[in-house]
């Protein structure tokens, strides 16, 4: 066994000094929520979604007990702007936050992208102001990467340690033990108080670089090596069991509380896996693409005995559903402008969300070119900014997105096209410009890449001129 998953192990047994009681529960009390949130996991990371190399066995159980969602899309195909969704209920391009913090500009490109908000605008009202009023505790523990930190948006607890990420700690990789025991002791410390508690667990994990305990790496190796599957990152592989056996130390410590039959527990990732290190397909793309792979996540929800158990559900869930559907939840009055629908009832009785049109925009440059995307029923269109091009796609018939219909169905296209429109009309979002700058020898550079370009360029030349002065001084000698 490996080191890490003897680590901690305190948890469970430390757990125990603080059950409660599940016969205390009083009537209709407010069910405590649970949003476990990992960055950059790809839909088929998980045993129970298909992954045929890396064992999730606690999330693969979550699933058992609950029901697992096939048609779980984020607002975005980068993290800060799904954040953002979930944060507020409210379309990435509606805040104006539709790229990461940073970004990634590329300075000569054909287009210019708009100035957008580089962090979560101060006047939204976030999830924590949501359940505050309505009783709840409210604790955001790891990744928040939405500007200001949680605190500031009103959460009681807040904790972002971004050398967690970084760090090469084989024992806790990525962090995903420490961010485990925070949100515990958290829980730990309103025991007593009466409240109600939404708790985020914002893993760093599984986005790179990748961070991983050696000799498990070394067990996934030797299974690549026997065997062909779609994944072949053995580091990567071991960075999801080190992250599953977090979460299996969450679920048993919300078990060993006494907690586990009023927590409504939602398991999501901010977008696709990241084709560098792990293999979406057979879904197309991954993270920084508008297909299939860059949008389409795992999401599993359980509630014994309000959420079905061992189920699977193909309804559509956006990462904009959840705020409104914490609020009916809760009993919360929702603020104007939400995007997301209340998906309650799809979650309890697989019953229809009554919406069939989801929107993304993406006004800048990443895995691919700015552009935006549209799914009305079974039918996707994905619109590049840079030429107006279109591709149409069935999703029922070709999931995988391998057939690209615009021209073959035109009128689907420009009702799907002229819809897209409108609705980017109707929410003001910012569009990319003509820019004067461009360069089509330089466009696919970003900042980092022309400056290193540069360097290149500049050691070169003075290379040659001292070159060329070597010779000079040899021709005279």
């Amino acid at each position: 066994m490996s080191d890490y998953r003897k680590q901690f192990s305190f948890l469970l047994g430390w757990g125990a000094l603080f059950v409660l009681s599940v016969s205390s529960i009083l009537a209709g009390e407010k069910p405590n929520i649970l949003f476990i949130l990992t960055d950059d996991l790809g839909y088929h990371d998980l045993g129970s979604n298909g992954s045929d190399l890396y064992r999730t066995p606690n999330l693969d159980r979550l699933a058992q007990q609950g029901t697992r969602f096939t048609q779980g899309y984020t607002a975005a195909h980068v993290c800060s702007p799904t954040r953002a969704s979930i944060m507020t209920g409210k379309y990435p391009a509606r805040l104006r936050l539709t790229d990461w913090l940073n970004g990634s500009v590329k300075p000569y490109a054909k287009l210019q992208i708009p100035d957008w908000n580089k962090g979560l605008p101060d006047e939204e009202v976030t999830l924590a102001e949501l359940l505050k009023p309505q009783g709840y505790v409210t604790g955001w523990f790891g990744k928040w990467h939405l500007g200001k930190n949680a605190i500031s948006h009103g959460f009681d607890a807040g904790k972002e340690e971004w050398e967690l990420n970084r760090k090469k700690d084989q024992e806790d990789p990525k962090g995903v033990f420490t961010v485990t025991r925070d949100a515990l002791s958290f829980i730990d410390e309103q025991k007593g108080k009466g409240h109600p508690f939404f708790v985020a667990v914002s893993h760093y994990s599984p986005h790179g670089p990748v961070r991983f305990e050696e000799n498990l790496a070394n067990e996934y190796q030797a299974l690549i090596d026997q065997k062909q599957s779609r994944q072949t990152n053995a580091g990567y592989a071991a960075m999801i069991e080190a992250l599953d056996t977090s979460i299996g130390q969450l679920l048993d410590g919300l078990e060993q509380r006494g907690l586990s039959e009023n927590t409504l527990i939602i398991f999501f990732s901010d977008n696709g896996g990241e084709l560098n290190f792990t293999n979406n397909a057979p879904l197309r793309g991954g993270k920084g693409m508008l297909y299939e792979g860059g949008i389409r996540v795992p999401l599993i929800a359980r509630w014994p005995g309000t959420i079905p158990s061992g189920k699977t559900n193909e309804a559509v869930i956006s990462s904009v559903d959840f705020f409104p559907t914490f609020a009916a939840l809760t009993g919360a009055t929702l603020p104007e402008n939400i995007d997301g629908i209340n998906v309650l009832e799809t979650l309890k009785e697989n019953a229809e969300t009554g919406r069939d049109t989801l929107y993304w925009h993406y006004p800048h440059y990443h895995a691919e070119k700015p552009a935006g995307a549209i799914r009305k029923g079974d039918w996707k269109l994905i619109e590049w900014f840079e030429t107006g091009e279109t591709e149409l796609f069935h999703l029922a018939k070709d999931p995988n997105e391998q057939r690209n219909l615009a021209k073959e169905e035109p009128q689907k296209n420009a009702e799907l096209l002229a819809d897209l429109h409108q609705w980017r009309k109707r929410i003001q979002a910012q569009l990319p410009a003509a820019n004067p700058e461009y360069d089509p020898e330089l466009a696919d550079l970003n900042e980092g890449q022309l400056r290193k370009k540069l360097q290149q360029e500049e050691k070169a030349k003075q290379q040659k001129e001292k070159k060329q002065n070597n010779n000079r001084k040899a021709k005279q000698s």
